[in-house]
Protein backbone atom coordinates (compact mmCIF):
# COMPACT_ATOMS: atom_id res chain seq x y z
CA UNK A 1 0.00 0.00 0.00
CA UNK A 2 1.29 3.25 -1.15
CA UNK A 3 2.16 5.58 1.76
CA UNK A 4 -0.57 8.29 0.59
CA UNK A 5 -3.10 5.36 0.73
CA UNK A 6 -2.66 5.55 4.59
CA UNK A 7 -5.43 6.90 6.39
CA UNK A 8 -4.37 9.45 8.59
CA UNK A 9 -6.57 10.61 11.91
CA UNK A 10 -6.71 14.53 12.71
CA UNK A 11 -5.99 13.45 16.61
CA UNK A 12 -3.22 14.54 19.06
CA UNK A 13 -0.58 11.95 19.80
CA UNK A 14 -1.99 12.05 23.51
CA UNK A 15 -5.44 10.88 22.02
CA UNK A 16 -3.28 8.15 19.68
CA UNK A 17 -1.67 6.60 22.99
CA UNK A 18 -5.13 7.10 24.84
CA UNK A 19 -6.40 4.99 22.03
CA UNK A 20 -3.92 2.70 21.69
CA UNK A 21 -4.07 1.78 25.45
CA UNK A 22 -7.53 1.32 25.13
CA UNK A 23 -7.68 -1.11 22.06
CA UNK A 24 -3.81 -2.10 21.81
CA UNK A 25 -2.11 -5.28 22.48
CA UNK A 26 0.52 -6.47 21.41
CA UNK A 27 -0.85 -9.38 19.21
CA UNK A 28 -3.16 -6.68 17.83
CA UNK A 29 -0.25 -4.35 16.51
CA UNK A 30 1.69 -6.87 15.22
CA UNK A 31 -1.40 -8.37 12.59
CA UNK A 32 -2.08 -5.38 11.82
CA UNK A 33 1.58 -4.67 10.71
CA UNK A 34 1.92 -8.38 9.12
CA UNK A 35 -1.29 -7.19 6.87
CA UNK A 36 0.70 -4.24 5.76
CA UNK A 37 3.82 -6.40 4.83
CA UNK A 38 5.77 -4.97 8.31
CA UNK A 39 7.34 -8.13 10.21
CA UNK A 40 11.07 -6.88 10.79
CA UNK A 41 10.24 -4.21 14.02
CA UNK A 42 9.66 -6.11 17.05
CA UNK A 43 12.80 -5.39 19.66
CA UNK A 44 14.65 -7.85 21.57
CA UNK A 45 12.96 -9.69 24.41
CA UNK A 46 16.12 -7.97 26.11
CA UNK A 47 13.40 -5.46 26.91
CA UNK A 48 11.48 -5.90 29.94
CA UNK A 49 8.86 -3.79 31.56
CA UNK A 50 9.49 -2.63 35.43
CA UNK A 51 6.20 -4.00 36.23
CA UNK A 52 4.29 -6.18 34.34
CA UNK A 53 0.95 -4.57 32.60
CA UNK A 54 2.75 -1.71 31.76
CA UNK A 55 1.86 0.04 28.61
CA UNK A 56 4.39 1.94 26.71
CA UNK A 57 2.77 3.48 23.79
CA UNK A 58 4.29 7.25 22.07
CA UNK A 59 6.41 8.44 19.28
CA UNK A 60 10.24 7.85 19.24
CA UNK A 61 12.58 10.41 20.22
CA UNK A 62 15.76 8.49 19.26
CA UNK A 63 18.63 9.02 21.61
CA UNK A 64 22.45 8.12 21.42
CA UNK A 65 24.78 7.39 23.94
CA UNK A 66 28.77 6.62 24.31
CA UNK A 67 30.24 5.19 27.12
CA UNK A 68 32.54 7.68 29.35
CA UNK A 69 34.25 5.79 32.35
CA UNK A 70 35.09 8.03 34.41
CA UNK A 71 38.87 9.61 34.26
CA UNK A 72 40.34 12.57 36.58
CA UNK A 73 40.42 15.86 34.53
CA UNK A 74 42.08 18.86 35.26
CA UNK A 75 40.12 21.86 35.91
CA UNK A 76 40.99 23.33 32.05
CA UNK A 77 40.05 20.71 30.88
CA UNK A 78 36.81 20.25 32.67
CA UNK A 79 36.65 23.88 31.38
CA UNK A 80 36.77 23.63 27.83
CA UNK A 81 34.50 20.67 27.71
CA UNK A 82 31.76 22.67 29.31
CA UNK A 83 32.80 25.48 26.96
CA UNK A 84 32.08 23.46 24.07
CA UNK A 85 28.93 22.17 25.14
CA UNK A 86 27.71 25.67 25.97
CA UNK A 87 28.79 26.33 22.34
CA UNK A 88 26.82 23.88 21.22
CA UNK A 89 22.85 24.65 22.95
CA UNK A 90 24.68 23.44 26.32
CA UNK A 91 24.89 20.34 28.10
CA UNK A 92 24.24 17.45 25.82
CA UNK A 93 20.98 15.79 28.86
CA UNK A 94 19.83 19.72 28.80
CA UNK A 95 19.47 19.93 24.81
CA UNK A 96 17.87 16.20 24.68
CA UNK A 97 14.90 17.43 27.34
CA UNK A 98 14.90 20.55 25.53
CA UNK A 99 13.93 18.37 22.41
CA UNK A 100 11.17 16.12 24.80
CA UNK A 101 9.77 20.26 25.48
CA UNK A 102 9.92 21.18 22.20
CA UNK A 103 7.99 18.00 20.64
CA UNK A 104 4.56 17.45 20.61
CA UNK A 105 2.99 15.72 24.02
CA UNK A 106 3.47 12.20 23.97
CA UNK A 107 7.02 11.54 23.14
CA UNK A 108 9.19 8.07 24.00
CA UNK A 109 12.39 8.10 25.00
CA UNK A 110 14.66 5.32 23.07
CA UNK A 111 18.14 4.65 24.33
CA UNK A 112 20.85 3.14 22.41
CA UNK A 113 23.56 2.46 25.15
CA UNK A 114 25.73 1.17 22.48
CA UNK A 115 25.94 -2.49 24.57
CA UNK A 116 27.16 -0.57 27.55
CA UNK A 117 25.51 -2.53 30.74
CA UNK A 118 28.24 -1.02 33.51
CA UNK A 119 25.98 2.19 34.65
CA UNK A 120 22.44 3.24 35.47
CA UNK A 121 21.51 5.44 32.08
CA UNK A 122 18.63 7.18 33.36
CA UNK A 123 17.16 7.55 36.92
CA UNK A 124 13.85 8.77 38.54
CA UNK A 125 14.46 12.37 38.42
CA UNK A 126 15.04 12.47 34.94
CA UNK A 127 12.43 10.66 34.46
CA UNK A 128 10.00 13.95 36.42
CA UNK A 129 11.69 16.25 34.86
CA UNK A 130 10.84 14.42 31.33
CA UNK A 131 7.45 13.31 32.05
CA UNK A 132 6.38 17.49 33.00
CA UNK A 133 7.74 18.39 29.19
CA UNK A 134 5.33 15.97 27.66
CA UNK A 135 7.20 12.32 27.64
CA UNK A 136 5.40 9.38 28.46
CA UNK A 137 7.71 6.53 28.87
CA UNK A 138 10.89 5.14 27.91
CA UNK A 139 12.44 2.31 26.13
CA UNK A 140 16.08 1.78 27.24
CA UNK A 141 18.88 -0.65 26.15
CA UNK A 142 20.79 -0.77 29.12
CA UNK A 143 20.00 0.15 33.02
CA UNK A 144 17.78 2.44 35.35
CA UNK A 145 17.86 3.21 38.61
CA UNK A 146 15.50 4.73 41.49
CA UNK A 147 13.03 2.35 40.20
CA UNK A 148 11.08 2.29 43.91
CA UNK A 149 10.26 6.18 42.91
CA UNK A 150 9.49 5.74 39.08
CA UNK A 151 7.15 2.92 39.80
CA UNK A 152 4.90 5.57 41.98
CA UNK A 153 4.80 8.23 39.27
CA UNK A 154 1.44 7.94 37.54
CA UNK A 155 2.28 7.24 33.87
CA UNK A 156 5.95 6.67 32.80
CA UNK A 157 6.26 3.24 31.52
CA UNK A 158 9.65 1.91 31.39
CA UNK A 159 10.75 -0.90 29.11
CA UNK A 160 14.95 -1.81 29.77
CA UNK A 161 17.37 -4.54 29.91
CA UNK A 162 17.67 -4.71 33.83
CA UNK A 163 18.55 -1.71 36.87
CA UNK A 164 20.98 -1.10 38.40
CA UNK A 165 21.76 1.21 41.70
CA UNK A 166 25.27 2.91 40.06
CA UNK A 167 25.96 5.83 38.20
CA UNK A 168 29.63 6.20 38.30
CA UNK A 169 31.44 4.75 34.96
CA UNK A 170 29.08 7.48 33.27
CA UNK A 171 27.76 8.12 29.88
CA UNK A 172 27.24 10.80 27.34
CA UNK A 173 24.90 11.79 25.11
CA UNK A 174 26.32 12.28 21.35
CA UNK A 175 22.90 12.10 19.37
CA UNK A 176 19.94 13.50 19.98
CA UNK A 177 16.56 13.12 17.36
CA UNK A 178 18.61 11.65 14.76
CA UNK A 179 18.45 7.81 13.96
CA UNK A 180 19.10 5.06 16.17
CA UNK A 181 19.86 0.94 16.11
CA UNK A 182 18.30 -1.05 18.80
CA UNK A 183 18.51 -4.89 18.86
CA UNK A 184 15.71 -7.10 18.13
CA UNK A 185 13.88 -10.05 17.72
CA UNK A 186 13.28 -10.96 14.26
CA UNK A 187 16.40 -9.04 12.91
CA UNK A 188 19.04 -8.21 14.79
CA UNK A 189 19.05 -4.40 14.85
CA UNK A 190 15.42 -2.53 14.48
CA UNK A 191 15.76 0.71 12.89
CA UNK A 192 14.02 3.91 15.00
CA UNK A 193 13.57 6.98 13.16
CA UNK A 194 12.43 9.85 14.81
CA UNK A 195 8.44 10.05 15.18
CA UNK A 196 7.90 6.64 14.73
CA UNK A 197 5.70 5.48 16.75
CA UNK A 198 6.76 2.56 19.94
CA UNK A 199 4.17 0.09 21.07
CA UNK A 200 4.97 -2.49 24.12
CA UNK A 201 2.45 -4.27 26.88
CA UNK A 202 3.31 -7.82 28.26
CA UNK A 203 3.99 -9.44 25.48
CA UNK A 204 7.04 -7.05 23.88
CA UNK A 205 7.75 -3.84 22.05
CA UNK A 206 7.42 -3.21 18.37
CA UNK A 207 8.22 -0.34 16.34
CA UNK A 208 5.19 1.42 13.97
CA UNK A 209 6.88 2.90 11.08
CA UNK A 210 4.98 6.83 11.48
CA UNK A 211 3.50 6.80 8.42
CA UNK A 212 1.33 3.56 9.03
CA UNK A 213 0.92 4.63 12.66
CA UNK A 214 -3.03 5.45 12.51
CA UNK A 215 -3.98 2.93 9.94
CA UNK A 216 -2.42 0.17 12.39
CA UNK A 217 -4.39 2.12 14.98
CA UNK A 218 -7.45 1.60 13.07
CA UNK A 219 -7.05 -1.49 12.45
CA UNK A 220 -6.63 -2.40 15.67
CA UNK A 221 -9.61 -0.98 16.93
CA UNK A 222 -11.51 -3.13 14.42
CA UNK A 223 -10.22 -5.79 15.71
CA UNK A 224 -10.95 -4.95 19.09
CA UNK A 225 -14.77 -4.24 18.41
CA UNK A 226 -14.63 -7.79 16.79
CA UNK A 227 -13.15 -9.91 19.35
CA UNK A 228 -15.00 -8.68 21.98
CA UNK A 229 -18.27 -9.30 19.99
CA UNK A 230 -16.17 -13.05 19.68
CA UNK A 231 -16.09 -13.37 24.00
CA UNK A 232 -19.38 -12.65 24.45
CA UNK A 233 -20.53 -15.09 22.18
CA UNK A 234 -18.06 -17.54 23.55
CA UNK A 235 -18.43 -17.02 27.30
CA UNK A 236 -22.36 -17.25 26.74
CA UNK A 237 -21.98 -20.80 25.60
CA UNK A 238 -21.32 -20.47 21.92
CA UNK A 239 -20.81 -24.24 20.28
CA UNK A 240 -17.17 -24.98 18.88
CA UNK A 241 -18.85 -25.84 15.75
CA UNK A 242 -21.10 -22.11 15.53
CA UNK A 243 -17.71 -20.37 16.93
CA UNK A 244 -16.03 -21.84 14.34
CA UNK A 245 -18.35 -21.51 11.57
CA UNK A 246 -19.00 -17.73 12.04
CA UNK A 247 -15.70 -16.48 13.41
CA UNK A 248 -13.40 -18.87 11.83
CA UNK A 249 -10.06 -20.31 13.44
CA UNK A 250 -8.99 -17.87 15.96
Amino acid sequence: MPDSQFRQLPITDLERIARFRTAGYGGSVSDALNTLGVRDTVFSNEFNPLRQGMQLVGRALPIKLHSQVEVARTDEEQQALKAKWEAGGGHPQKRMMAAIDALEDGTVLCFDCGGDMQPAHFGEMSCQLAYSHGCRGMLLAGNCRDTQYILKMPDFPIFSFGTRPNAFGGWIITEVNQPIYLPGHLTYYVRVMPGDFIFGDNDGVQLIPKEMADEVLLRVEATFAKENVEREQIAAGMSIDEVYRVFGVL
